[in-house]
């Protein structure tokens, strides 16, 4: 019995100090990582120093193309100085000849109308063409035709509008609690994808007016039609238009 029973206590020994494999296999395996850590962030000085001297020879200014004739040369501020579009010396007629003719398809069906005003002009976009009832992302349809807009608007020096009008019909929902916020949300939605596609913002005035300026009587479902819609209206600039360089001086 007694035999047995140091057999039973030697074997519980053995079983309680298994852990210590276990540690030192972890303890080996994070001595591994941290060598191989050390050893990558060790740097060869010397070779280090010949690889920037190599591409500091091959890349000085003065050093001419391979096969050509030209020379790099360095940039005096370090950064390319941008290219901006030289603004555009178009006319209002040769904007309303441009557009009628790029936009021809849109503005015989109505869902466009191009008309000169005293000093200006107007484009009148229709709820039809550019969005859904109630709602201000531009539709796929309308995107061409913004698209066609900026192309020929892009770099003009003119005093450029974007309104957003409504028909009567009070809107409450999740994202537009009002006619007011459908108006400045459409306004806001064309006239930033204008400016994305070049339109200059410096001139650019955003505004929604609701229901305030019906251009038809909100009696039949026809004039409401014509009430829903989105104007981008162009004039000339006047003398106290105010720009990044001051006000313009009167001539």
């Amino acid at each position: 019995m007694i035999f047995r029973k140091r057999i039973d206590k030697t074997q519980d020994n053995v079983h309680l100090d298994r852990y210590l494999i276990t540690y030192a296999d972890l303890i080996t395996l994070l001595l591994g990582l941290f060598v191989i850590l050390y050893a990558s962030s060790r740097v060869d000085e010397e070779k280090f120093k010949e690889l920037s001297h190599a591409f500091s020879e091959y890349f000085q200014p003065e050093k001419i193309a391979d096969g050509g004739a030209s020379v790099f040369k360095g940039i005096p501020n370090g950064i390319p100085e941008p290219i901006m579009p030289y603004p555009s010396k178009k006319t209002l007629e040769q904007i309303q000849t441009e557009t009628e003719k790029s936009l021809k398809k849109y503005v015989e069906s109505g869902l466009m109308t191009v008309t000169r005003t005293g000093n200006g002009l107007t484009l009148t976009l229709s709820e039809k063409l550019l969005f859904n009832s109630g709602k201000a992302e531009v539709e796929p349809e309308g995107m061409i035709v913004i698209d066609t807009l900026a192309q020929i608007l892009r770099g003009i020096d003119k005093q450029i509008s974007i309104d957003g009008h409504t028909d009567s019909d009070p809107i409450r929902s999740f994202r537009y609690e009002s006619n007011w916020h459908l108006s400045v949300a459409r306004a806001v939605t064309v006239g930033y994808h204008l400016i994305e596609r070049g339109l200059p913002e410096n001139n650019l005035i955003l505004r929604g007016f609701g229901a305030q300026r019906p251009i038809a009587l909100n009696s039949s479902i026809e004039g409401k039609a014509k009430n829903r819609r989105v104007e981008i209206n162009i004039n000339e600039l006047s003398n106290n238009t105010p720009s990044t360089e001051g006000y313009k001086q009167k001539k």
